[in-house]
């Protein structure tokens, strides 16, 4: 029996395609879409390849490979097919109203790049910014409760187009201005929750790029905007975690572990909280992944490396690339602690798995690895996972957005 290729017809629903319209862009029938979604063609034409991507709004052939991939493991691991999830067909969306459209396009988003990683998608992002959300934007008028919640809407896709530009490409200029505009959106739709959501996610992006201090602040200015909002305790939690890997790298370990005290004291106060709209997720898993690179980060090499086994044994299913994180985190704390063949094993074993993401984060977390066991070659372990990760593809390690001011 076909394994369905649930990955193609969730980014096809995303973008509000119907069949007949993404039929008509390739130049195929209606019948060879479906048969293509429900995996009973088992390798396209190279010739329909690009068109199909194109069509998409993928940047290339090879990203298209990662879409096309059934996700037979994922389903018999339990993970919901996108029926049990909720994503409908265009036909249906038509009869919903533009911020509903905008969050089940979101949400189906999301599901495939927590699968697959951003740089598969942050052109559909992009071209679905353009496309459906502009126009909506230019249509309403400042002062309705609809402008509001289209507002919101907007800034959460923004946001998105944020994250997908810093994990698929790394091109974190490019991530800070989407994150600047999603402020401003969500400002502008009075949203607070939203507002310190992007306060979460702009002190995540200050840390990569080393501004602990800029971290601390715009992590401190999302407490203030959530305050005791209904909806905002994962929110709450995941802003401390960020005050907690600024300190962290700051090499100031008492605030460090008092902000994850806190986090995890909201989280266990959380459980049957319904999380407002727009909110990212945040979890334990989450929590012990910010955890392990704060103990990374003060050379506490036991303590980190348990949290990082944490990451690893709760990421399972869909959630392949922050599994892979917790992997990539777990060999750097390890390396940390000179034990260089045991963090050789877990960089090839994450090698194996890259290949079916398109993170620019995780490549470079790869070369970095790489760079740090290059002294250990004759280890075998470590020659063994120098020639896999030699394989596969190698990132720039190039950061930029360093020097631009915040909106906060």
């Amino acid at each position: 029996m076909p394994t369905p290729r649930s990955g193609l017809a969730e980014l096809r629903r995303a973008l509000g395609l119907t069949q007949e319209k993404l039929a008509e862009a390739v130049g195929v029938s209606v019948g060879t879409i479906g048969r293509w979604e429900r995996g009973e063609t088992k390798s396209l034409s190279p010739v329909l390849q690009p068109l199909l991507a194109k069509a998409l709004g993928l940047t290339g052939t090879r990203e298209l490979i990662i879409i096309l991939r059934p996700r037979a493991q994922e389903q018999s691991a339990g993970a919901p097919n996108s029926g049990q999830w909720g994503i409908s067909e265009p036909a249906d969306l038509a009869q919903l109203d533009p911020v509903q459209r905008i969050q089940l396009a979101a949400q189906a988003f999301q599901k495939t790049d927590r699968r697959v990683g951003g740089g598969v998608l942050y052109l559909g992002v992009v071209q679905y910014l353009n496309q459906e959300v502009a126009p909506q934007l230019l249509n309403v008028g400042n002062a309705s409760a609809d402008a509001v919640r289209l507002f919101s809407a907007a800034a959460s896709m923004t946001e998105l187009a944020g994250w997908m530009a810093h994990d698929g490409s790394g091109d974190d200029a490019r991530a800070r201005s989407y994150f600047d505009r999603a402020f401003r959106l969500a400002s502008a739709g009075e949203n607070d929750l939203l507002s310190a959501n992007v306060c979460a996610s702009m002190s995540h992006l200050a840390i990569e790029l080393g501004q602990p201090d800029d971290a601390i602040r715009i992590a401190t200015k999302g407490l203030a905007r959530a305050g005791d909002h209904e909806g905002a305790l994962r929110l709450v939690a995941r802003l401390h975690a960020m005050r907690a890997r600024a300190f962290g790298l700051a090499g100031e370990r008492r605030p460090c572990t008092e902000e994850l005290n806190a986090a995890e004291a909201m989280l266990d106060i959380s459980a049957g909280e319904q999380s407002a709209d727009w909110i990212t997720g945040f979890d334990e898993a989450s929590l012990a992944g910010e955890a392990a690179l704060c103990f990374l980060d003060l050379a506490e090499y036991e303590e980190a490396e348990h949290q990082a086994r944490e990451v690893i044994r709760l990421r399972s299913g869909d959630r392949v690339r922050s599994r892979v994180f917790g992997q990539l985190t777990l060999a750097k704390v390890l390396v940390g602690a000179g034990r260089v063949d045991e963090a050789a094993v877990v960089g090839t074993e994450v090698c194996g798995t890259a290949s079916s993401l398109s993170s620019g984060r995780v490549v470079r977390r790869l070369d970095l690895l790489a760079r740090n066991l290059e002294g250990a070659r004759r280890v075998p372990e470590v020659e063994v996972f120098l020639a896999a990760q030699g394989a596969g593809t190698r990132g720039t390690g190039a950061q930029e957005g360093r020097t631009a001011t915040w909106p906060i």
